[in-house]
C-alpha cells in the first residue's frame, strides 16, 4: 500500500510546528507536504524529506492543489483565514478517494466574553463536547472561530471526513521550528515587564481551561492515526468536535504565581503582589483591541474533553504550575534580547 500523503499548514507555528515534529517522529514513512511562506535552511535541514509548497494563506491555487493531492490535511495555520480554509475544502472536494481534514480551532468560541460577563467572576458553565454538541454547533456567528468551524463540519460527507480539535490556552514550549511559545503567559509577562505590576480583573475568579502543548500534539496524532486507518472509531463532521482540555486555572492564582517568579528573578519590585485591575485598566493594555485583553485575562473559558477521552486521549504532560517557571523564564530571556 502506498504511503499516505499528508498536507500541513502552520508548520512553523507554535502548535503546527510541534504537531509536525510529532508526525515525523511517529510516522516517518508518511509523505508529508508543508505550506511555508519563506522556507528556512533550518527547516530544510531538520526535515529533508518534507516537501515544501511555497505560499502564504492567500495562495488559493497552491493550497487547493496541495489539498487535492493529499489523503489527510492538518490545518493549523491561520485558523481564522477564510480563504485558506476555502482553498483546502475546494481541493479536497475535487478528490474521488476518501480524505480527512483535521482542523485546529480554539475555545475562544465558548468564552463568555460575548456575554459581557468577563469581569473576573467565575462562570459555573463548563462546556461538554458530547452533551452540548448541538449548542456548540449552533453558536452564533459572532463566536470566535465558529463560522469557519461550522463550514468545516458541514463539508463532511461520504468521501470527506472532517474534525475540529479545540484546545484552550496552551502552555509549555514548542518542539518545532519557528514560534516557540503561546499567548496566555508570555503576553502577560511582557505586560508585567513594562507595567511592573501583576494584575487580575476584578476578583480574579475567572477560570481558564489549559493544556500542555504535548497533549495537544497527542490528540492530533490520535486523529491522524484514525484517518490513516480510514476513519476508525473516531467521529467526524458535526460530531467530530474535540475539546483538548486537561485542566483549568483561576487567573488570580496564575497572576500571583507569576508575580512571585518576577520578584524572585528581580524584574518585579521587591514585595510586589498581584492586584485587582478595573475593566478599563485591562482593556487599555491593547488599545487597538481592548476586548482581546479582557477575553484573555478576564473571561471564563471552561470545557470537558469527553469526546477525545472516548478515543483514548489521556493528557500526561506537565501541569500548568510545573511548566510555569520555564514559560516565564523563556519569555523574559527573549524580551531581554530585543
Amino acid at each position: 500500500m502506498a504511503a499516505k500523503k499528508v498536507f500541513l499548514t502552520g508548520a512553523t507555528g507554535y502548535i503546527g510546528g510541534s504537531v509536525l515534529e510529532g508526525v515525523i517522529r511517529k510516522y516517518p514513512k508518511l509523505c508529508v507536504t508543508a505550506l511555508l511562506r519563506n522556507p528556512s535552511e533550518e527547516f530544510k535541514a531538520r526535515y529533508p524529506d518534507v516537501k515544501i509548497e511555497v505560499g502564504d494563506f492567500d495562495a488559493f491555487e497552491v493550497i487547493e492543489k496541495a489539498a487535492s493531492a493529499s489523503d489527510i490535511v492538518l490545518h493549523m495555520g491561520d485558523i481564522d483565514h477564510p480563504g485558506c480554509a476555502a482553498a483546502i475544502l475546494s481541493g479536497l472536494s475535487k478528490r474521488t478517494a476518501p480524505s480527512f481534514l483535521i482542523h485546529l480551532t480554539g475555545t475562544g468560541c465558548i468564552s463568555d466574553e460575548r456575554e459581557q460577563t468577563w469581569d473576573g467572576k467565575c462562570n459555573p458553565h463548563i462546556w461538554h463536547d458530547v452533551d452540548e454538541m448541538n449548542e456548540i454547533y449552533n453558536l452564533p456567528d459572532s463566536a470566535m472561530h465558529h463560522v469557519i468551524d461550522k463550514n468545516i463540519m458541514d463539508a463532511s460527507n461520504e468521501l470527506l471526513h472532517t474534525a475540529c480539535i479545540c484546545p484552550p490556552d496552551i502552555y509549555g514550549q514548542s518542539t518545532g521550528i519557528g514560534s516557540r511559545a503561546t499567548f496566555l503567559v508570555p503576553e502577560y509577562v511582557k505586560v508585567l515587564l513594562t507595567k511592573k505590576e501583576a494584575f487580575y480583573l476584578g476578583s480574579g475568579e475567572n477560570m481558564r481551561a489549559v493544556t500542555h502543548i504535548n497533549d495537544v500534539v497527542d490528540l492530533f496524532l490520535i486523529l491522524l492515526e484514525k484517518g490513516i486507518e480510514g476513519g476508525g472509531d473516531a467521529q467526524w463532521g458535526k460530531e467530530g468536535f474535540y475539546f483538548a482540555v486537561s485542566g483549568e486555572i483561576k487567573w488570580a492564582d496564575a497572576a500571583n504565581a507569576i508575580c512571585n517568579i518576577g520578584v524572585e528573578q528581580g524584574w518585579l519590585p521587591e514585595g510586589s503582589s498581584a492586584i485587582s485591575w478595573t475593566e478599563k485598566q485591562v482593556a487599555s493594555i491593547m488599545p487597538d483591541h481592548p476586548g482581546r485583553a479582557l477575553y484573555i485575562w478576564g473571561s471564563n473559558s471552561r470545557a470537558v474533553s469527553a469526546r477525545a477521552k472516548n478515543l483514548g486521549w489521556s493528557p500526561n504532560g506537565p501541569s500548568f504550575w510545573e511548566a510555569l517557571r520555564e514559560d516565564v523564564m523563556v519569555t523574559v530571556a527573549t524580551a531581554q534580547k530585543r
